[in-house]
Formats: C-alpha cells, structure tokens, sequence
C-alpha cells in the first residue's frame, strides 16, 4: 500500500482541525435503483469531489482526469452502444457532513447509476453509497473505502496505517542505515503511519535510535528533534509529515549539518514542488503504487497506458499538470468502462460491481500495480508491488525495479527473517 493515501488524509485532517475527518461514518438504508441512469444510449454517472475547501488542488482535479477517460471513450462511440454522459460533479467543500449530503443527493435526486470520480478525504458518504450498492469509484485515501464491495478505490480500497508492508525497511536495509530516526505529528493519522515504519524496523532489526510522535501541526520549528537525531548519529530519517512540514525537517537537518542523512517522506511526490525546492529534496526517496508519471514520459512504449493519460489529459485540459488526483479520476473512470464492457448491454448495478469484484489481476491497462478485487476490500496482499523514487536534480527516478518493471514487490504479510524478502514481479505487472 503506497503511503500517499495516509499524506493526503493527513495533509486535510491538519488544516481542517480534526483527526475525525478521515473517519468512518455508518448508516443503514434500504437498496434500490438498480438501472437508475441507464438509458438506450447513455449512462448518467456524476463524482463528489473537494473543488472548495483548505486544499482544492489537491482533489477537484479528480473530475479531470475522469472526463478526459470518458471524452476520449464517447469520441470512440461509447460503450456497448451508450456514451457515458458525467453530468453531475458535486462539491463537498472537504466538509464531512456535506459530503454525506452530496452523496444521498446524487443517489436520490440526480438519478446516477455511479459514482465516478470520488476525491475527497472526508468521504463520509462511503456508508450511504455502499448500503444502497451504488458502484464507487476514486481517490482511495482513507479507510472509508473498505466500507463495501461496491466501493472501489483507484489502488484497492484497504488501508491499514499501522502495518504497511516492508518497503521502508527494504529501503533501510538497501542504504545500510543503522540508525533510524522517526518524526511524526500528534495526530492519529500522522501517528499511525510512522508507528507502522516503526514496526517494520523492528521486526527486521533495524534500530530506531530516536522517535517523535508528539510534533504539533503545523511544523515551524524542528530545531530540536534535529539536533537530537544528530547527538543520536541517526543516518536516515522517516517522516510522516505532510510536505510543508517535510521541506521544513530537510531545511533543518541542512542547516545542522546532515544534509546527507537519507530521508524517506510520505509526501512529496509534486512535480511543482521538487522544482522550486530541488535543493531540499535532493537524494530524497518516496513511494507510490501507480507508474510513474516521469515512466510515460522517458518509456512510452513500455508504459503505454501512462503516456496516454499524459497526451489526453493535455488535449482536454492544456493548463493541467499531471497529478495523483488527476490519475486517479483517469483509473476510476477505466475501472468503470471496463466493468461496462465485461457485462455488455445488460447493465445493472449488481452486474457491474460482481463483474469488478471477478477481477483478480486489475491494473487499468497498466497504471497500477495488480489488484485482486476478489479481496481487496478487506485485506492485502499476497504480493505488494509499488515504486520507490528518489529525487535527482530537481526530477523524480525510479530505483530499485527490475528490467521487467519500475514496481519492486514483497511477499505480504512477510515471512519471518531478519531481512526483507523480495519476490518476483506478477506476470501482468506495468511495463512487463
């Protein structure tokens, strides 16, 4: 499970003032509307997504990236004879409650057979669209998404910040660090995510030398924890910090002098960003779950699907950059065709959310590592593939990988050992 998920939630849990934001919300309601928006030569669906709010850039362009898959699917002629006509993209303003609202709205006001194109951390409208079997599909960054099996989030819909695979171990392991330092915010989502790096250093006997989970939002001055990882001689620093609190840690350890010490940071994978601060992020590593925007750049051929969401995402919206909400609209909207296509002309609710819930290998055509819909509302595993990235003059690169592929897998959960267990990519793994 790449970390973004937990850096997005974190990121609007700090400026909305409260870790409940990214909680579960339940309900209980009667299922209908099993046709709703199907017509004889169209399907309505509409999305909910964050175009107001603390941070709107980092969600509304979850819309784009899903009319750019669809206009480029009706310019073909639809699917199964049907275009797919979004006619409803609704605000949330990042408000839990309004949320919920939009939601209910969607379903009983506007009609829509799906919801296509969900970006907000504040999805307290899960609940409701999963108890009434609405097919979901978006930006899966909290762990409302494992509420049902309609729900189906762009890299799989569960999320446990506690236990999140051994990739920061392997990178611990792959740059010999011997001394681990952890820095974390005093909120659960924060707190989570760095006790499950935690957790992974100690099961592979990695020593964490220094750990601050108590840092309060947002971070100014880390002058402190700093000059004690130097007195602790940390040599490589996790942190899960949001971005403007991970440029102020790399600013700091520059400034006391370790600026070589490796940094792993749950956000940061900004294009923008590494620009404008190629300086602090240098040598910085990462991690996500999808091909890297930079792969449909410099492989197009072995990355076909990503080069393609790059040219239509600049034909349909020429002022956008590439980013992981976009990309997420544009896989959400794949999901959604390609359930259509496997159930043909007899279009129900039911019929598409079993005919999803049959993938076991999805990867949108090659964006994202494979996904077992079969069980990936509930748990992880057997195998986790994502791609770790460090950043280089001012660009993100692909490290470790193979031949085959940027993705670098484990076994999940791992065996015991004192070191982490690598396995071979999937056959169907992106770039293969």
């Amino acid at each position: 499970m790449a970390p973004r998920r937990l850096a997005v939630c974190l990121v609007l849990t700090l400026l909305a003032g409260s870790s409940a934001a990214c909680g579960n919300a339940k309900s209980t309601v009667s299922t209908a509307g099993n046709t709703n928006g199907v017509s004889a030569h169209a399907i309505v669906v509409g999305g909910i997504a964050s175009l107001t709010g603390p941070l709107p850039a980092d969600f509304a362009p979850i819309f784009d990236g899903v009319h750019a898959y669809l206009n480029m699917v009706n310019a073909s002629g639809g699917v199964n004879g049907r275009k797919i006509d979004f006619a409803y993209g609704l605000d949330d303003g990042s408000n839990s409650q309004q949320d919920a609202t939009q939601a209910r709205s969607l379903v009983e006001a506007d009609h829509v057979f799906a919801v296509v194109g969900v970006g907000t951390p504040s999805f307290s409208g899960a609940s409701y669209l999963a108890a009434n079997d609405v097919p979901t599909f978006g930006y899966d960054v909290n762990p409302e998404w494992s509420d049902g099996s309609s729900l189906f989030g762009s890299e799989g819909s569960y999320i446990d910040f506690e236990h999140p695979g051994p990739e920061p171990a392997f990178l611990a392991e792959e740059l010999k660090a011997k001394r681990v330092g952890i820095v974390a915010y005093n909120v659960t989502q924060s707190s989570q995510g760095c006790i499950g790096i935690a957790n992974e250093m100690h099961k592979f006997h990695i020593p964490v030398v220094f750990e601050d989970l108590s840092i309060a939002p947002p971070a100014i001055d880390l002058s402190s924890d700093v000059n004690r990882m130097r007195q602790a001689k940390v040599d490589f620093v996790a942190s899960c910090l949001d971005l403007a609190g991970n440029l102020v840690l790399s600013r700091t350890l520059h400034a006391s002098g370790m600026g070589s010490v490796a940094q792993y940071w749950l956000d940061g994978y900004d294009e923008q960003v590494v620009k404008q601060d190629s300086a602090l992020m240098n040598g910085v590593y990462l991690l996500i779950g999808h091909v890297p925007f930079e792969s449909g750049e410099l492989q197009p051929s072995k990355y076909p699907e990503m080069a393609l969401y790059l040219k239509e995402l600049a034909k349909y919206f020429p002022h956008d950059q590439p980013s992981e909400a976009s990309l997420a609209g544009w896989v959400s909207a794949t999901m959604f065709v390609d359930g259509l296509r496997k159930i043909g002309r007899d279009v129900t609710r039911t019929r598409l959310i079993n005919a999803i819930n049959s993938f076991s290998s999805y990867t949108a055509h090659g964006m994202v590592a494979p996904i077992d819909w079969r069980y990936e509302h509930h748990e992880l595993g057997p195998v986790d593939c994502n791609v770790f990235l460090r950043v280089h003059d001012g660009s993100f690169e692909a490290i470790f990988g193979s031949r085959r592929t940027v993705f670098t897998c484990f076994k999940y959960p791992q065996p015991s050992s004192r070191k982490v267990v690598v396995v071979p990519p999937p056959a169907d793994i992106p770039g293969a």
